[in-house]
């Protein structure tokens, strides 16, 4: 009989992605009846709550990051040190959370600042090796080293991909670390799903920190006019109330379901996107082939992932200064040949090897 586990596991808060793919882990740790203490913040609670509702949550410290990402090093110089300070802070509350809380397992999806020398300590992470531009050689050096530094005070690292490295290429690529490839995540199940609207539509699917998430569904929405087909926009918002756009073209939710938000993507006629990394795990285990990528600024992680897939030829992508909704849906999605269905994995089995 497997033992059951007082198990603290918390994502970052830095959008909707860190949580999304921690589901199936989530899932497989209710049914070996593991207790599950969550650590949420305003942003990701209600998606959480939706997912596992008869765990306990708790409050984390948010790293509140707020990503403008008009200039390279100006974003990455400001955000650094609100993670350095994020790091402490959690940090400091863990160490008073255990003080009056028995934990046997703390499980981080990229939160720094969530381990302990006396527990068994696993962080999350797919970016173990930064990719940034030259005029960046010297901030992406430290950043890098920082980054190493930050992650071996861990006990191990769980790599969200294959050992071939077949979604995040150079960026899980670390020989220092001692790492454990759990292949992709995601909270999707490839299944038949009836189609919600009876139009050909393009997707557009909102992620990320704010103010560039909003930045980008502003952008959307003033270029929705310029198109005759029907626009479904899932705003990334699961704490709020759906709002209505006027405009006769445009379908507005501030987030779905999983199986209505699986049934919108796999009838897409295009999905446009941000090229975060929790949202190509989903594509590729939707065997996604219509995808047209959209990276957020500055995010150098976000723009290697572009990159790659467009060499690839798997997808097309466009800087969002020059993005233009009528060019993409117009554009020629037969070169691209989108993803192929990846190999069945055996989550449980992986899962209960490494826990147990």
């Amino acid at each position: 009989m497997t033992k059951r586990l007082k198990i603290l596991i918390s994502p970052l808060d830095w959008g909707l992605g860190h949580a999304t793919r921690l589901v199936p882990l989530l899932r497989y740790l209710q049914r070996q009846k593991h207790l599950l203490i969550i650590g949420v913040s305003d942003l990701n609670e209600h998606f959480l709550r939706s997912q596992i509702p008869d765990a306990e949550f708790v409050h984390v410290p948010s790293y509140d990051i707020v990503y403008n990402g008009h200039n390279s090093v100006y974003s990455l110089v400001k955000v650094l040190p609100k993670i350095i300070s994020g790091k402490k802070n959690e940090h400091k509350w863990l160490e008073k959370f255990v003080e009056t809380r028995h934990i046997d397992l703390i499980i981080s999806d990229s939160r720094f600042g969530l381990f302990h020398p006396n527990i068994k300590s696993i962080i999350i992470s797919h970016q173990l090796n930064f990719q940034y531009p030259k005029s960046l050689s010297l901030f992406g050096a430290y950043a890098q080293i920082m980054n190493t530094k930050w992650l071996k005070e861990f006990d191990t690292v769980w790599v969200p991909d294959t050992a071939s490295h077949r979604l995040s290429g150079n960026l899980s690529e670390n020989e220092d670390l001692d790492k454990v490839f759990i292949n992709p995540q995601s909270r999707f199940v490839p299944q038949d799903l009836e189609r919600k609207i009876k139009e050909n539509y393009v997707l557009c699917i909102i992620s990320g920190p704010e103010p560039q998430r909003s930045i980008f569904e502003d952008l959307l929405i003033s270029q929705a006019k310029d198109i005759f087909k029907k626009l479904v926009i899932v705003g990334g918002k699961p704490q709020e109330n759906t709002e209505k756009i006027g405009l006769p073209n445009v379908i507005y939710f501030n987030h779905l379901a999983d199986a209505d938000m699986q049934s919108y993507i796999k009838h897409a006629d295009l999905i446009i996107s941000r090229s975060g990394y929790s949202s190509i795990m989903d594509y590729c285990a939707l065997s996604c082939k219509h995808l047209f990528l959209v990276p957020t600024p500055s995010q150098t992680e976000q723009i290697y992932l572009a990159k790659r897939l467009k060499e690839q030829a798997i997808c097309d992508f466009e800087f969002q200064e020059r993005f233009r909704l009528s060019k993409a849906v117009l554009s020629d999605v037969s070169k691209w040949k989108g993803f192929s269905a990846p190999e069945l994995v055996n989550n449980d089995v992986l899962f209960e090897s490494l826990i147990n």
